[in-house]
């Protein structure tokens, strides 16, 4: 459910009607009584309201976060999300989750509007080997300042018990992918990459936000990883000129560095990627939505044990326009 009501109260979301807290989503989503659904998505919005009136201040950070950024419809960018929650921190399999997303400094007494807002009911599955779950959403927003909250219980207690309730409140700046300059959405380094028969429907997409038409992604949570293990990354491109035959023409080079005792020094580079008319699939069409991914999987058998850092240079050949981004991360022996 993507509701723009404006307020954080329990009468808007009873009014709202929460049909999106259990209706199907995506999977990962928990079938429960509505009225018990909405009482306990209520509950957590009302913390959220006391945040925003100042009533309550967060002072931690009760569970992790990372996002991403990609560019999507309506000028607006699309956050997908991973919060990771101490196994040891929750005694249900299900927990409901509050999400609101409001301009920078705004406070209930004046009326905060609503970038975004939902309610869902998420089943835990398994544990990572770490012992913390995942649970992935996503939210879209123009650019601009935000604050996020992040409100979230275990769900369906038994009676007479307080289920544990906790909140993070994130600043987060989103940035405007839609400018006439070339431009790119976070890096996302893959745990693995899941082939689906057929895209997602938009209602879909906040509770399985690391899909890309029928290539969903599981991100990896942490920059870690084993002689034995393959690096993969991918990212789009966006905003690129086009030749006078209608393509694109784009490079993407990748060059890595290794940080040893006397400081950090190239390790090596992988062959550029090229994205122009003699490479890209016929009938290509930027206009029309298709999207430049670029990506590598390297095995890492080559590389010691160490901290290394990915440099990438896309470099937009019809104007001679470029960027850079960097992510870092390490090898350990198997």
């Amino acid at each position: 459910m993507h509701v723009r009501i404006g307020c954080v109260s329990a009468a808007c979301l009873i009014a709202a009607g929460l049909a999106g807290s259990a209706a199907g989503l995506a999977e990962g989503t928990q079938p429960l009584d509505a009225e018990a659904q909405e009482l306990e998505i209520v509950s957590l919005a009302t913390v959220v309201g006391a945040a925003l009136r100042g009533e309550i201040v967060p002072t931690e950070e009760p569970f992790g976060w990372a996002n991403d950024f990609l560019k999507s419809s309506e000028r607006t960018t699309f956050v997908p999300f991973t919060l990771s929650i101490e196994q040891s921190r929750l005694t249900t399999p299900a927990v409901a989750m509050y999400l609101f997303v409001t301009p920078q400094g705004a406070r209930a007494g004046s009326g905060p509007e609503a970038a975004f807002e939902d309610g869902y009911h998420v089943l835990l599955g398994a544990p990572t080997e770490d012992g913390f779950y995942e649970i992935r959403r996503g939210f879209w927003a123009p650019a601009g300042e935000y604050d996020v909250y992040v409100a979230l219980s275990e769900s369906e207690v038994d009676a007479g018990d307080a289920p544990a309730t906790m909140m993070l409140r994130k600043a987060l700046s989103v940035p405007d992918l839609w400018t006439d300059r070339l431009a790119a959405s976070s890096v996302i380094l893959a745990e693995r990459i899941e082939s689906l028969n057929a895209p997602l429907a938009p209602e879909q997409l906040p509770a399985n936000p690391y899909t890309l038409g029928t290539m969903r992604i599981v991100p990896k949570s942490t920059p870690e990883y084993l002689v034995s293990d393959e690096f993969s990354l991918l990212f789009l491109v966006y905003n690129a000129g086009v030749t006078g035959a209608g393509m694109p023409d784009v490079t993407v080079e990748y060059a890595f560095s290794v940080q040893r005792e006397a400081g950090e020094a190239f390790f090596n580079r992988t062959n550029p990627q090229t994205f122009n008319e003699r490479t890209l699939p016929q009938g290509f069409d930027l206009s029309a939505g298709h999207q430049l991914v670029a990506g590598q999987a390297v095995p890492l058998s080559a590389f010691p044990p160490a901290e290394y850092r990915l440099d990438i240079t896309v470099t937009d050949n019809t104007n001679g326009e470029s960027l850079n981004r960097s992510v870092g991360f390490s090898v350990a022996e198997s």
